[in-house]
């Protein structure tokens, strides 16, 4: 469950440097509410993601004998 969290944080936390830095790239204003909420929803869906996707991929590319090795 921790590494849920810890990889929902990161997301959240690189979706809101990639919104400040994009905001002047497509010529917005500023760094509203609105932009805060979507970057704080897209990079919750994408920490779910990365979270589920990479513990994936690392047990099939790894096997011991570890819990994350008999994911399929």
């Amino acid at each position: 469950m921790g590494r849920y969290i810890i990889t929902i944080v990161w997301s959240v936390i690189y979706m809101l440097i990639i919104g400040f830095i994009a905001g002047p790239l497509v010529q917005s204003a500023s760094f509203s509410g609105a932009d805060l909420k979507n970057c704080l929803v897209v990079g919750v869906i994408f920490g779910i993601l990365f979270a589920a996707i990479i513990a994936t991929i690392t047990a099939h590319s790894h096997k011991d004998n570890s819990k994350y090795s008999n994911l399929k």
